[in-house]
């Protein structure tokens, strides 16, 4: 893309929505400390977990199918990833997102990897003769964001700056829209995913009505206990999904803040440059130097 394109685009927003960046450099929080999600806490429940992982795929198990969960660590938090292993046959990476990353099979390559060495392989038995089996992973992007969906599939050989054929190495995501009213009848095949995406979507309604966030959230809250859905849970837990949710939209209006800080500091760099008496050809090759140096 050129820069003489990335100015018009990002002026444009500037222009759109440069009021909306305000509010939200206010609301963001700088948490440093991770924090729980709805999502996870909903659905790090085994339980949970089997029934969305049927809900997604189709697939059915009896009721006593052994699931364990991995326990929470600093790789999950920074990922804001579920993973289980379901009986011996598989194990299932979970992301929820509500603005689609292009790098999340980069992202759980890692991920899997280390998930696979510290629960699952051996490391001595590698070292042997015989072939140490693993449980097949299987990759998932569940996606409730506001725009409309353009990917179903994301593959890591997406990103090789060399296309081949048949990549040596290969790691397939299934992106999954989850949106309440999206039509999409796995939701009637989960109670709780479709009683979260109903609270999400509430959410954003009471928003769009008008309501601040915290109204939204306790408006969307009270309305989804008195209609029976998700009732036992959010009561349960009505202070912490609070929290929980709060921290969510804090960690989305934290991501476009500093993606709008990215675009004020690169139009800052290529007006700086356009003064010095650079021509658009020889800003690019500059910025193009930049990054690769940062890098």
């Amino acid at each position: 893309m050129s820069v003489t394109v990335v100015i018009k685009r990002s002026l444009n927003d500037f222009k759109r929505n440069g009021h909306k960046n305000m509010e939200n450099t206010e609301n963001a929080k700088t948490t440093k400390q991770y924090k729980d999600t709805l999502f996870r806490t909903l659905f790090g429940d085994s339980k949970n977990f089997l029934e969305l992982y049927s809900a997604v795929t189709g697939d059915e198990y009896s009721g006593d199918t052994a699931v364990t969960m991995f326990p929470s660590n600093s790789l999950i938090a920074k990922f804001n990833d579920l993973a289980g292993r379901i009986g011996d046959q598989l194990i299932v990476f979970f992301e929820h997102q509500s603005t689609i990353s292009k790098n999340m099979p980069l992202r759980l390559l890692s991920y899997a990897t280390d998930a696979l060495f510290l629960n699952i392989i051996d490391r001595d038995k590698l070292y042997g003769t015989a072939q140490v089996p693993i449980p097949a992973p299987r990759f998932f992007v569940l996606y409730n964001g506001e725009q409309k969906l353009q990917t179903r599939v994301m593959k890591l050989s997406d990103a090789y700056s060399m296309k081949e054929s048949e990549p040596a190495l290969e790691l397939t995501v299934k992106v999954v829209n989850i949106n309440y009213g999206s039509g999409n009848p796995l939701l009637d095949r989960s109670a709780s995913l479709k009683g979260y995406s109903f609270l999400i979507s509430e959410i954003h309604r009471n928003q769009r009505s008008g309501m601040l966030r915290d109204e939204a959230i306790i408006t969307a809250l009270d309305y989804c206990i008195k209609q029976d859905i998700l009732k036992e849970f959010l009561s349960d837990n009505y202070t912490e999904v609070i929290k929980m949710l709060n921290y969510e939209y804090d960690a989305e209006a934290e991501k476009r803040v500093l993606l709008q800080e990215g675009r004020e500091e690169g139009q800052a760099r290529v007006l700086e440059l356009l003064k010095a008496g650079h021509t658009l050809n020889e800003i690019e090759d500059i910025l193009h130097r930049e990054h690769e140096n940062r890098s």
